[in-house]
């Protein structure tokens, strides 16, 4: 009986010290996995935010390669007014001077990341030209981007007023 209960204390000890010498190494690649899952979450958020910046500023300077770069072929872009546009026609507009934008002012930005997608809402302040006559907005905002081939690209766009 005394061999027994030996072998049972030596073997409890035996399962103790593997347990602590698997669960530390566990529990650091959990641990390395959740800030790298961090890390990856937050430079989604930065390479978007650069492209809503990209996206504001191509629509100011009008800026017809800039803002092909950065309009997925298949965008949809909606207005406050119904008016939905494809990439072509945003850009023709744009250049055209049918829409003409003075300035976007976002606010109240909001961006989540689901791996190779990523959802912005937020308001912004636009003040513009449309069809010739002056425009001036507040709007909530929402924006659909997508990571294709290594490059954030808007892929919906559609807007409401406050």
């Amino acid at each position: 009986m005394p061999l027994l209960r030996n072998a049972e204390e030596m073997l409890l000890k035996i399962i103790d010290k593997m347990r602590r010498v698997f669960l530390l190494p566990l529990m650091l690649v959990l641990v390395s996995i959740s800030v790298k899952a961090q890390n990856d979450e937050t430079m989604t958020k930065m390479n978007v935010m650069g492209g809503m910046m990209n996206l504001r500023n191509a629509l100011l300077s009008k800026d017809s390669i800039a803002l092909s770069k950065v309009l997925a072929d298949e965008v949809t872009y909606g207005h406050t007014n119904g008016l939905t546009q494809s990439k072509a026609e945003l850009i023709t507009s744009v250049m055209s001077g049918e829409q003409e934008y003075k300035s976007i002012d976002p606010y109240d930005i909001n961006v989540r990341a689901y791996g190779n997608t990523a959802i912005v809402n937020m308001k912004s302040k636009v003040e513009m030209n449309y069809q010739g006559k002056p425009l001036d907005l507040n709007m909530k905002i929402l924006l659909v981007w997508i990571n294709k081939d290594e490059v954030w690209k808007l892929v919906a766009r559609q807007s409401t007023k406050l």
